[in-house]
C-alpha cells in the first residue's frame, strides 16, 4: 500500500552526472599536480632545467584547471545537481560556504597566477629566452598566489573531512561522486534514479 507521503515525494536523483564526476576528479588530480610542481619547482635552483620544465607544466595545467573550472560550473548550471543529502541546516550552510570558497579560491589562484605572469618576465622564462627564473617574490600577486595555495589546502581538507563525517554519520556522500561505488539512496526508503 502506498502512503500519502510516498505519493508526494518523488524518487531522488542521488548521484552527480557523469561529466560532473569526471571534471571533479580531473580537477582534483590537477590541483595535486599543480601544488606538487609548485613546491618542487620553487625548491630547485633558479637555472635548473627541472625548474623550467615544472614551471612550464605548472603554467599549462594552471590554465587547464581554470578552463575545467569554468566548464564544471557551466555543466552544473545546465545539468543541475542531485537532491541534497539530509543534514542539519548549519551543516548545509557550511557545505555551501566551503564549495563557494573553493570556486572563489580557484579563480583567485588563476587570476593571481596570470597577473604574476603579466607583471614579470615569466613568459620569456617559459619560452627559454631567460636562463634563470625571474625574481617574483617582490610581486604582491605572487604573494597572494602563495596564500591562496595554502587557503585551498585548508578548504580541500574541510571538504574531504566533511564528506567523511557525513559518510560515517549517515552514508551516501561518497556514492554521489565515486563512480565505482554505485547508486545510493539519498533518503531512507526512497529509490534513487
Amino acid at each position: 500500500m502506498t502512503t500519502p507521503q510516498a505519493l508526494v515525494l518523488p524518487a531522488l536523483n542521488a548521484r552527480w552526472g557523469r561529466w560532473s564526476v569526471v571534471l571533479h576528479w580531473a580537477s582534483a588530480a590537477i590541483i595535486v599536480g599543480l601544488a606538487t610542481a609548485g613546491f618542487v619547482m620553487t625548491s630547485e635552483a633558479p637555472d635548473s632545467s627541472l625548474r623550467l620544465l615544472l614551471s612550464r607544466l605548472h603554467t599549462a595545467f594552471g590554465i587547464t584547471l581554470m578552463v575545467a573550472t569554468v566548464v564544471r560550473l557551466v555543466t552544473r548550471l545546465r545539468t543541475g545537481k542531485p537532491e541534497p543529502l539530509p543534514m542539519a541546516p548549519l551543516h548545509r550552510r557550511g557545505v555551501a560556504f566551503v564549495h563557494a570558497s573553493l570556486y572563489a579560491v580557484l579563480f583567485g589562484l588563476g587570476a593571481s597566477g596570470a597577473l604574476t605572469g603579466a607583471l614579470s618576465a615569466w613568459p620569456a622564462y617559459l619560452r627559454g629566452t631567460l636562463e634563470r627564473v625571474p625574481q617574483l617574490e617582490q610581486l604582491a600577486s605572487r604573494e597572494v598566489h602563495e596564500v591562496l595555495v595554502f587557503t585551498l589546502g585548508v578548504l580541500v581538507l574541510l571538504h574531504v573531512g566533511g564528506v567523511m563525517v557525513h559518510e560515517v554519520r549517515a552514508g551516501g556522500a561518497l556514492r554521489r561522486m565515486v563512480p565505482w561505488l554505485g547508486s545510493s539512496r539519498s533518503t531512507p526508503g526512497k529509490d534513487a534514479r
